[in-house]
């Protein structure tokens, strides 16, 4: 009986080692391989985070509300985890903003930064402005630009491993404003 019982301990330690090396592994391959579902979402997800904060600005900035799109940092695949039509992304859009003066920047950076404490968001200094982390792996920044020194809000989002079978309906290359669609404008003339 007891020999038993032993067995089946470590048959199920066993297992639990099996799928802990399973996930590990699958973590260092860059997580789950999602659907061009999933990823358009959180492109979507990554512009209505930033145009978020856009419309919470006080004092409200001019300029346009729809974002660009922004080159993100890498998440290229170096070791040659994806294959076949895994690929992945990371979604990146900033807005870029006028403010009448420096004073209303300032004013407008500190009351976000306010608000972002208020809700108990880590707030990051940053090279002339703020950064926090949202719930879903977004990284939202309001600072000056680092090349233009123009007040700018950046929204990010993490690299997202999804398949990319040709064909899909949704190619992130082509949607330049990140609502989540390739709108009629965005396709490419050839």
């Amino acid at each position: 009986m007891k020999k038993n019982t032993v067995l089946a301990a470590v048959a199920v330690v066993l297992v639990a080692l099996f799928a802990l090396v399973a996930k590990g592994c699958e973590a260092m391959a860059g997580g789950r391989v999602g659907t061009t579902d999933e990823f358009r979402a959180h492109v979507r997800a990554t512009t209505e985070a930033g145009t978020s904060v856009y419309l919470a600005l006080s004092p409200a900035p001019v300029g346009d509300l729809y974002p660009a799109k922004e080159s993100g940092r890498s998440c290229a695949d170096d070791f040659g985890w994806d294959d076949g039509d895994v690929t992945r992304d990371r979604p990146a859009y900033s807005w870029d903003l006028e403010y009448a003066s420096t004073a209303d920047f300032r004013a407008a950076l500190k009351a976000l930064e306010a608000t972002w404490r208020a809700e108990g968001r880590e707030v990051e200094k940053v090279e002339n402005g703020i950064a926090t982390t949202l719930d879903d792996g977004i990284r939202v920044t309001f600072h000056l630009g680092w090349y233009s020194d123009e007040p700018e809000l950046r929204a990010e989002g993490r690299c997202m491993r999804y398949t990319d079978a040709y064909g899909d309906a949704y190619d992130f290359q082509d949607d330049d404003n990140g609502d989540g669609t390739v709108d009629e404008y965005e396709k490419p003339a050839w």
